[in-house]
């Protein structure tokens, strides 16, 4: 989020930092991190391949694949302390553009922890060239550092991922909550109902592999809606606030479409669609939790006190349970009563704690915030004006 004002204070040279605990022997986590081969799994996979090259010590050439995409690198190996730290100097000039970012790129990693446990931090320093590079290169180490996480897990056997059971899992779950759907509002409401919850997930499931969170699987849940379910707990309230307002976010694209073919052959479907889409993104923006309007308000809320923050959640519980029993949503209300106690309790609010937003990330999350939901709400205005119009 930094990337835009740094540019505009001429700042290029940059340092990124980032910490994560692993499930998996320090010696696991090691052997993947300084591993001059290795396959990272992922989406897409990353394969890096090189050998040392016996005229200069010290450097290593090969190949970087990222997915199908095949390129030359070479770096310098610059310090190492075997089994604790090591630092490298990607060389610019025998490695594709897509390897070396900037100028003078140079990564780091060190690995802590027993035979049980450990924790690796990897730091990367660029001076950056292009303006690209200021949004790529943090997104990258970001996801760079949780595959090399989930690589020493599985190295270890500490994982059980299964990419079958989750598509079996939504498959499953989508045929619940359709036929849910479909004996509250018949076959056609249903349906549309199904393809806007997909889209609206696919925004958060996308934000997700963005910002490098493995995603566990996606679920609809019956009566209600449906959930994209991370793997791996959020690192700060900036993942948090940026996965939540995707589902929203994301689901922008396709209101705009639906209204423009409405407006286009004046489709009753297609009004229709576009309206349950705003309704539906639009109610989920409300500031109550567990909707993402909520989750998004926590990461706000991130940056004033704690009692500040419970009294914000008290005010919005009660409101959303006023609400629920309004719509006639029972799911909605359970949920409600179900996380109340966590998020009134001082002991709940601190276990939730994540780093807080910066001042410019808060800045940034409240004006998208508020602007995806004015986009929501002027739709549903336009689209209420028109009907009047057309029945007088």
């Amino acid at each position: 989020m930094r990337a835009p004002f740094d540019a505009m204070a001429g700042r290029n040279r940059r340092s990124y930092t980032l910490s994560l605990d692993v499930n998996a022997p320090k010696s696991a986590t090691w052997a993947v991190a300084s591993a001059h081969s290795v396959r990272l799994e992922g989406t897409p996979p990353i394969e890096i391949t090189t050998d040392a090259d016996p005229a200069r010590p010290g450097v290593y050439t090969g190949r970087l694949k990222i997915g199908e995409l095949d390129l030359p690198m070479a770096y310098r190996v610059l310090d190492e302390r075997p089994g604790e730290a090591m630092a490298i100097e990607v060389l610019k000039s025998e490695s594709a553009p897509e390897c070396c970012p900037g100028d003078d790129y140079v990564c780091a990693f060190a690995v802590t922890g027993d035979e049980h446990t450990s924790m690796i931090t990897s730091t990367y320093e660029v001076t950056h060239t292009r303006f690209s590079s200021r949004l790529l290169v943090p997104l990258a180490a970001v996801q760079n550092i949780r595959r090399l996480r989930a690589n020493a897990q599985i190295r270890a056997g500490r994982t059980n991922d299964s990419g079958q059971d989750a598509i079996k899992n939504a498959v499953l779950t989508g045929a619940l909550t359709f036929a849910s759907f479909f004996a509250m509002f018949g076959w056609s409401a249903a349906a549309m109902l199904i393809l806007l919850i997909l889209i609206h997930e696919l925004g958060h499931v996308l934000a997700m592999r963005w910002t490098g969170i493995p995603v566990k699987g996606l679920y609809f849940v019956p009566f209600f809606g449906g959930v994209a379910v991370s793997a791996d707990r959020f690192e700060s309230e900036a993942e948090r606030g940026l996965v939540a307002l995707m589902g929203p976010g994301f689901s922008l694209l396709s209101t705009g479409l639906f209204m423009f073919l409405a407006m286009q052959g004046k489709d009753a479907f297609m009004t229709e669609l576009t309206l349950m889409s705003a309704l539906l993104n639009g109610f989920n923006l409300l500031p109550i939790l567990p909707l993402d309007g909520g989750q998004i308000t926590q990461a706000l809320l991130s940056r004033f006190n704690e009692n500040a923050a419970r009294v914000f959640n008290a005010v919005a519980l009660v409101a959303g349970a006023a609400l629920a029993l309004a719509i006639k949503s029972y799911v909605l209300l359970i949920v409600l009563l179900l996380v109340a106690p966590l998020l009134a309790s001082k002991r709940g609010a601190t276990a939730l704690r994540l780093p807080p937003l910066t001042g410019m990330q808060w800045v940034l999350l409240a004006i998208a915030y508020v602007a995806t939901f004015v986009f929501y709400a002027d739709t549903i205005m336009q689209l209420a004006l028109a009907a009047g119009e057309a029945k007088g």
